[in-house]
């Protein structure tokens, strides 16, 4: 018991209630998440059989399903109390999204199974979406803005333990199930059960009260806000050409490593999870680092080095899958600081007024570019050749993996030395309450 009051201590004493349970939440529902993303979301649909297309369009749903948020404001803005609201949200996203496993029960042609489970995922993570800009900005609103990074690494530090122990478990039952679909009606029903524990911790935390007018119409000057404001603005252009760069390749990966290479999903996991450990010891690191040179700095090295596990994966074949024990260390590390930097910058740079606006630009962007990236990297793969070598056994993956890092590495170099350099969020702060 000393230990754990210890621990207790050092990360939970200085937190309110509130803080507390989006902690745990966070623990909660990315567990829960991370079970119906990924090789997981991928796995099941190779087993249904699903196109190569498909498969990579729905990998990646989760995040240019985000697109809807841009909307989200018209709602947020208006409402006293979100939380009823956001529950509803929530509940109905994971319901949809984990439901898909029992289709199979009902529906027996391929096409019409495919089409129904697309269709539930897709729902389901616009809806996710539009909850998740509601529920970010009450996160972030529990703490100070001068205490609040060290919040978000505490929060990040505990919901990767999480993700660690419920993949290590999974790729477990997986294998042991031999990728059928016991298996995976077992990880569906796990992450249903941990979301639902989630909207219990979730209906305890207490919202803040909220001043809002009287419900007006549709005011085009808010919506276009982030767009005018020069520093969020140029925040959204990297955004956008950063993470389409990285999701034109990345959005196949599971499709690549599970069909192609045939690794097993312990392996799978197995890399995910070293990266996510990666990820656990190198958190505080850039917590101090972030303290001593600022955010910017932070945000550039972990940038590229998350660039990097694209070039080591323009290298991998099934006979060089040593590769992957190598990628997780540049991935682990790299968004270990860029996750909570670009959470940390983009709030530090938005006004007080209309952060629901903010959050769904943002939301917005992202999906965008997540959507436009396998579109853009299905077509790529048709017209990479193949080549069918030691080197380059998959050709058409490994080049768009080189492409994706050698796009990034120049994106990287046009914000963070080039013409559209960043500042430092404290003194784009500055700036910003001028420009409003």
């Amino acid at each position: 018991m000393g230990l754990i009051q210890r621990v207790i201590k050092r990360y939970f004493g200085s937190y309110n209630r509130n803080q507390i349970l989006f902690i745990i939440d966070a623990v909660l529902i990315n567990a829960s998440r991370i079970l119906t993303t990924g090789i997981y979301i991928s796995g099941y649909m190779v087993l249904l059989k699903a196109p190569d297309f498909l498969v990579g369009i729905l990998n990646s749903s989760a995040a240019w399903a985000t697109i809807a948020s841009i909307f989200s404001f018209l709602v947020y803005e208006r409402l006293q109390k979100r939380k009823k609201f956001l529950v509803i949200l929530v509940s109905l996203s994971r319901l949809m999204v984990c439901s898909i496993i029992f289709l199979p029960l009902f529906i027996k042609n391929t096409t019409v199974l495919l089409a129904v489970a697309s269709t539930m995922v897709i729902t389901g993570n616009i809806l996710w979406g539009f909850y998740s800009v509601g529920w970010m900005v009450w996160v972030m609103s529990v703490s100070p803005r001068a205490s609040r990074n060290d919040f978000i690494y505490t929060r990040m530090l505990f919901l990767r333990i999480g993700i660690i122990g419920v993949m290590i478990t999974m790729g477990f039952v997986l294998d042991h199930f031999k990728k059928s679909y016991t298996g995976f009606l077992i990880i569906f029903i796990v992450s249903l059960l941990l979301s639902v524990l989630d909207i219990i911790v979730f209906i305890k935390a207490e919202e803040p009260e909220k001043k809002v007018g009287k419900p007006t119409k549709f005011d085009i000057a808010v919506f276009w806000e982030p767009i005018r404001n020069s520093k969020f603005s140029k925040f959204l252009l990297f955004t956008f050409l950063y993470y389409i760069t990285l999701t034109l390749s990345s959005s196949y990966s599971p499709l690549f490593q599970i069909k192609y290479l045939r690794l097993d999903y312990t392996f799978v996991s197995g890399v995910s999870v070293a990266s996510y450990i990666f990820m656990l010891l190198s958190t505080r690191f850039w917590s101090k680092i972030e303290r001593k040179k600022g955010i910017v700095f932070v945000m550039s090295i972990t940038s590229f080095l998350i660039a990097v596990e694209f070039l080591i994966y323009g290298f991998l074949t099934a006979d060089k899958y040593y590769l992957l024990f190598i990628a997780p260390i540049f991935s682990g590390v790299g968004n270990s600081g860029f996750n909570v930097c670009m959470m940390n910058y983009r709030y530090d740079i938005m006004p007080e007024e209309n952060k629901t606006v903010y959050e769904g630009w943002f939301g917005a962007i992202y999906g965008l570019s997540t959507l436009l990236a396998p579109v853009i990297g299905g077509i790529l793969m048709q017209r990479l050749p193949v080549i069918g070598n030691s080197l380059f056994t998959h050709g058409n993956f490994q080049f768009l993996y080189i492409i994706s890092f050698t796009a990034a590495s120049i994106v990287i170099l046009l914000f963070f030395k080039g013409p559209w350099k960043f500042v430092n969020s404290v003194e784009a702060n500055k700036t910003i309450v001028g420009e409003r």
